[in-house]
């Protein structure tokens, strides 16, 4: 099982996003980070819009970006002027998932569906062969070192035995006290925000959670 493990970046200026993106690849040495976008619509909580700041930052690091938005489909094209490689995009926020789907393959983008906590996993039936991972919240999404919500390992094992061979990404409150759990009900990639950020050694912070999961 290939396990990653990406810092997240959730910010409302473009000088926090340029301080955050040299940190984690200067710092950290990390090779990849996820964008959290959010509205103030679907989420209660708003950031930079992205666009702008992915063109003109100078950076090596893959991004992928989080759509915590209405209507995602308004904006794919825009995005798609980016270098962004990756989405996640709510299964919640749109009607049209079939459509954004078919738009961002067709442009050779990987694609995840995230759900949050409340949200069953029968909503991503019709979707689950035209995706490349599924994205669970355990955290109500919008905001850094929100509570964790332990039910949602219960709704992965779930996940993961009906569908063994469609990767999970798990985003919210992963640390060494959960990490361990996670990887255990089946999850290989981690987003990690509050841990990360807030610890003064972040390589040697995401050097605690490899070992954590090494031992599962």
């Amino acid at each position: 099982m290939f396990v990653e493990i990406i810092p997240s970046i959730l910010v409302k200026t473009k000088e926090e996003f340029e301080e955050k993106i040299k940190t984690a690849e200067e710092v950290a040495g990390v090779d990849r980070i996820h964008l959290d976008i959010a509205d103030g619509s679907f989420v209660p909580n708003s950031t930079i819009n992205g666009f702008n700041e992915i063109t003109n930052v100078s950076t090596d690091i893959k991004i992928g970006v989080h759509l915590m938005v209405q209507k995602p489909e308004n904006q794919i094209q825009r995005w798609l002027e980016t270098d962004v490689d990756k989405f996640v995009v709510h299964v919640e926020s749109t009607k049209r998932m079939e459509q954004i789907i078919n738009d961002l393959k067709e442009n050779d983008k990987i694609v995840g569906i995230a759900l949050n906590p409340n949200t069953s996993i029968d909503d991503l039936a019709d979707y689950i062969d035209e995706i490349d991972f599924v994205h669970f919240m355990t955290v109500d999404p919008g905001f850094y070192g929100s509570k964790f919500v332990p039910e949602v390992i219960e709704k992965i094992k779930d996940f993961h035995f009906y569908y063994s061979d469609v990767p999970i990404e798990v985003d919210g409150s992963v640390n060494p006290e959960t990490i361990g759990l996670l990887a255990e009900a089946g999850v290989s990639k981690f987003i990690v925000g509050s841990y990360f950020w807030k610890s003064k050694n972040k390589k040697e912070a995401l050097e605690t959670l490899n070992k954590i999961i090494e031992n599962k």
